[in-house]
């Protein structure tokens, strides 16, 4: 789906759809939807059955459910059968590098379903990582599972990891950073860091300080704690002149530029307003 641009030619095979077929259901064409019946418990007297009914509404995501649980269980079966545990770690090592290669993937497509595939392959690598930590204790695919859960300084919402990537490019394309002194995993760091504080590479913007209080102020939404006094006591955030960005310096900046940057502060907002319809609900 992700490399064919499919997802609609596959929630257009809604009603002959395979994996469906292959999994016990069938199609009523008066009611539209497909249906299952299993039988879950049988005393010898009054078995009982459990009816499952998938609707094309709901189609997409509940094929990707059952298609994620046959891919992890086909994971955990090859697992379980590599005996050598450098083999082991081989192989969740290759399967860890091809759903990242999914997960970028992701990031290309403009299509509101795909946000469910990305929940899909975040949920395998959740499920693997939780299941197999003593054989790959960390891997660069794990930075997708930030969480609200994650102990983070600005106590971040429930953001993906496609958030923090959208929001870098954001900022370069803006010129607010310079992408080529800036790396994206050192910008999603200070952002998501429980002690930024600390961190070696900081992030210094590119833009005087009106547009740049304009746009930490816009990011507010997205977290439970950015602000002004949080991002001057990170010490991740310089500005222009290679100095730490003060709280004092965001007021002053948002009390006097309010009439200086409407340009710039639109080109921000229509930015901030995607990412507000993509991540937050």
């Amino acid at each position: 789906m992700l490399y064919n641009n499919s997802i609609e030619d596959v929630k257009a095979s809604f009603i002959r759809n395979s994996t469906l077929q292959k999994n016990g259901y069938s199609y009523l064409q008066n009611q539209d939807y497909h249906i299952k019946e299993e039988m879950v418990v049988d005393n010898g007297t009054m078995p009982v059955f459990v009816t499952d009914i998938i609707s094309r509404k709901d189609f997409l995501e509940r094929l990707l459910n059952i298609e994620n649980t046959s891919i992890y269980r086909a994971i955990e079966n090859e697992i379980s059968l590599t005996e050598k545990k450098q083999d082991k770690t081989i192989y969740l090592q290759k399967t860890y590098e091809d759903i990242q290669t999914l997960l970028k993937r992701v990031l290309k497509i403009k299509n509101d379903d795909v946000r469910l595939i990305e929940d899909k392959l975040i949920g395998i690598v959740n499920n693997l990582k939780d299941r197999y930590s003593s054989v790959i204790k960390y891997h660069d695919v794990y930075k997708y599972l930030i969480k609200e859960s994650d102990i983070t300084f600005f106590k971040n919402k429930d953001l993906k990891y496609s958030f923090y990537e959208d929001l870098y490019e954001l900022a370069y394309t803006l010129y607010l950073i310079d992408d080529t002194e800036i790396e994206e995993i050192d910008f999603i760091t200070a952002f998501s860091s429980p002690n930024p504080q600390i961190l070696e590479n900081k992030i210094r913007f590119s833009e005087n300080n009106y547009v740049v209080a304009y746009f930490l102020e816009s990011l507010k939404p997205f977290f439970n704690g950015f602000t002004h006094t949080a991002i001057e006591k990170s010490g991740v955030f310089l500005n222009k002149q290679n100095k730490p960005i003060k709280s004092t310096d965001i007021y002053a900046s948002l009390s006097r530029g309010k009439n200086k940057i409407e340009n710039e502060k639109s080109k921000i907002d229509t930015h901030i307003i995607e990412l507000k319809n993509k991540y937050l609900k």
